[in-house]
Parts: structure tokens; C-alpha cells; sequence
């Protein structure tokens, strides 16, 4: 296990220090840089890590209006399976001081800069040195969620003070989860305007099931981040699913799991040894967005087993969060088991009828837990609901919003 940790670490180091070699040369850059004169109607994405909802949300913006569309975020931090054709340029950065340069040239009142995260490195640059354009923040995700004002990591306390900063001095927030709820009790008063838009599913990517019925041998599918057991079990516990695994296996039902894109190798190593040793689950290699369906099609429930008990984060995260792969789930026509303290998931899932709660203990027999749901009436109120709920339809509510600012 320290031998895991340290080969982790080794590698953020080793990040760190191919970083440190572009700070002088990004500082002059950043000298000699020069300001937009420009007057084009652009939206400007930045963010320290590329978020698969981000592509997504650019799609369709494209396909409804004529603004130019940029995409910038951390090279260490980009990875095409994120990613799709619709931005004009994608640009990534080494430093901050790249970054600041290359903000400089798109900053004026014509821009929209769309930052998202966390991480924050950029979203707050964006907002300390970005003076002309609009500034917007998109999450899904807060770090104050995780454990109020005192987490147990030092670099989490220092973004979260990044954090505060960019909520309380953006022109305007667009949420798709809860979590300013929690954000607004531990940081007082966020006087941005508001923008409640769910992640939405995606129409390219529908899939409507010609014979609706479960398979023989039942199989259950998860998308996204995973962690290995030797990681901090206090943050990382919930996508620490060897217990769900096990579970599965006992029963003989097959557990497919497709890591986040982003998740370095390190991260998924028991996972690895798990799909050497157990017959019923499955390890595959991570799929970019657009391929998700046709992977999912194959499954018969999508799963997000997440419970209070297996961390020590606020039970406000698992009442106030939300997810993409609840979407990438129901795009495929997948009914999704929840663990029963995910409350909003819960929620937005009964939305289109395709929501079930699982406790803890349902999931030692989980057979006799779908046995009592009507499958087949499910999957067709999923496929019925789901075009209502699409970014097709409420893309046009971001752009009011924009034009509101």
C-alpha cells in the first residue's frame, strides 16, 4: 500500500517539476502579450481540468447560436475523450502565467468567459485578472460540501478559499446540483444571478431498446471515478467499491465498471488485480462520451452505489450532489439503482420514472430487489421523459441566461 502512495506521489511531482520549467518563459509571454481589440461574440470555457459535461453543454450552444466557442484548461488536465469538434480553438496551458496570457487576448466586453471546476487554479484567474468580459461559474461539484470549513487536507483548505472567492465575486452561477445550499451556509451570502441547469441528457446519443426485457444472466454497469483502497478512505471511501464487487460476485451477477477518463493508472490498480481474480466483475478501458451508449446498450441497470457510511464526508454531498453518469444512463435507456442516500440523484432519476433505491443490506440480494420493479414500464417512461429533459430542449435557457448578465 505505501508503495502505491509513493509511486503516486512520485508522479505529481514529477508534474509539478515539468511545470516549474515553463514559469520564466510564460511570465514574459505574459509581458509582452497584448489585450483583444476584437468585438466577436464569443464564449470562452476555462477550467483546470476538462469536465465531460463541458463538450457537451458546447454542442449544443453551437448548434443554437453564432458565437465563437474557445475551450482552455490545464495541459495535464485535457484529454480528448472529454472532448468533441465543437470548439473553434482548444487551447491548453503550463503555468498560470500562460494561462493569464492567454485570457489577455480574448478579454473584452463581447466575451463570455465559462469558467468550471474544481480544481479553481483557473476559474480564479479567470475572475481576479479578466476585466472587460462576463465572468459565469459552472459546477457540479463544491469542495465545501466535503466536510464544511475544515477539511483534513491542507491543499483542499487553500482551493476553498478559491472557492469562496470565485462564488461571491462571478456576474453569475450556473448550478447542476444543490450543493450552493451548503456553500451559502458556510460561506454567507452569494449575490451572483443563478442559473439551475441540470446536466440534461444528450439527444445525439439516445438509444431505445427494441426488445425491452432483463437479461439472462443480470448485469450491472458503473461509469466513473473509482479509487484504490489505499487511498484516503475519509474523501475517496465512497468510489471504493471492492465491496461492491464482492457482493456482486457472491451473487453471480456481472459488475461492469468504465473508469473516468482522467483517472491516472495508479488509481485503478486493485481494480486491475479484481478482474484477474473474480469472474463476475469486469474491468474496461475508459470510453469517450460520444461511445458511451453503445457500451452502456449492453447492460441491464446503470448503478451509483454511493452511502454516507462508507466515508466521512457531510451527508450533505450524497443529499445535494449530482452526476453526468445519471444522464449517460438514462441516454442509453439504462434504469439506474441508487444507493438510498443519494437524495437528489433520487429525485432528478424519478424524473423520468427510471429511479430505484437500494439500501445497503438490498444490495446482498439484489435479484429479489429488481424482481419487485416493473422493467419493462421503466425503461419506456425513460426513453418517453428523457427528450423533455434534453439539452436540445433547455439549451436555450443558458442562453437567456448569458444574455441576461
Amino acid at each position: 500500500m505505501l508503495s502505491r502512495n509513493l509511486k503516486l506521489i512520485k508522479k505529481k511531482i514529477l508534474l509539478k517539476g515539468k511545470e516549474l520549467m515553463y514559469y520564466f518563459p510564460d511570465f514574459f509571454r505574459l509581458l509582452i502579450s497584448k489585450g483583444s481589440n476584437d468585438e466577436k461574440q464569443r464564449i470562452v470555457f476555462v477550467g483546470t481540468l476538462i469536465h465531460g459535461r463541458i463538450a457537451r453543454i458546447a454542442k449544443w450552444l453551437k448548434r443554437s447560436a453564432s458565437y465563437e466557442l474557445v475551450f482552455i484548461c490545464n495541459y495535464n488536465g485535457y484529454t480528448d475523450k472529454l472532448n468533441n469538434s465543437s470548439f473553434d480553438q482548444v487551447l491548453t496551458y503550463k503555468t498560470v502565467y500562460g494561462l493569464r496570457a492567454l485570457l489577455k487576448q480574448f478579454d473584452s466586453p463581447s466575451t463570455i468567459f465559462h469558467t468550471f471546476g474544481p480544481p479553481y487554479e483557473a476559474a480564479e484567474t479567470v475572475v481576479r485578472h479578466c476585466e472587460r468580459g462576463k465572468k459565469i461559474f459552472d459546477y457540479q461539484d463544491l469542495l465545501v460540501t466535503n466536510f464544511g470549513l475544515n477539511p483534513p487536507f491542507s491543499y483542499m483548505k487553500k482551493d476553498m478559499v478559491k472557492e469562496k472567492y470565485v462564488l461571491k465575486n462571478v456576474d453569475g452561477i450556473v448550478s447542476h446540483s444543490l450543493e450552493l445550499q451548503t456553500a451559502k451556509k458556510y460561506y454567507g451570502e452569494i449575490l451572483a444571478k443563478k442559473l439551475f441547469f441540470p446536466n440534461y441528457t444528450d439527444n445525439d446519443y439516445f438509444y431505445s431498446p427494441t426488445k425491452v426485457k432483463v437479461n439472462d444472466e443480470l448485469s450491472i454497469v458503473y461509469i466513473g471515478s473509482i479509487m484504490s483502497d489505499y487511498r484516503n478512505k475519509d474523501y475517496f471511501g465512497g468510489q471504493m467499491l471492492h465491496w461492491l464487487i464482492h457482493k456482486m460476485e457472491q451473487q453471480k451477477i456481472h459488475f461492469h465498471i468504465y473508469p473516468s477518463p482522467t483517472l491516472l493508472a495508479e488509481h485503478i490498480i486493485d481494480y486491475v488485480e479484481l478482474d484477474k481474480n473474480y469472474d463476475y466483475f469486469h474491468l474496461h478501458l475508459s470510453v469517450p462520451q460520444d461511445q458511451l451508449t453503445q457500451e452502456l446498450k449492453q447492460y441491464d441497470f446503470g448503478v451509483i452505489p454511493f452511502f454516507h457510511r462508507t466515508n466521512k464526508k457531510l451527508d450533505d454531498k450524497r443529499w445535494f450532489s449530482t452526476t453526468l453518469k445519471m444522464f449517460n444512463f438514462f441516454e442509453a435507456g439504462l434504469p439506474i439503482l441508487f444507493g438510498e442516500d443519494l437524495w437528489f440523484q433520487r429525485f432528478m432519476g424519478s424524473k423520468f420514472n427510471g429511479s430505484i433505491a437500494v439500501s445497503w443490506e438490498e444490495f446482498d440480494n439484489l435479484s429479489s430487489k429488481i424482481g419487485q420493479v416493473d422493467y419493462e414500464k421503466m425503461v419506456v417512461s425513460i426513453c418517453e421523459k428523457r427528450e423533455e429533459y434534453s439539452l436540445k430542449v433547455q439549451i436555450n435557457r443558458l442562453l437567456l441566461f448569458y444574455n441576461n448578465l
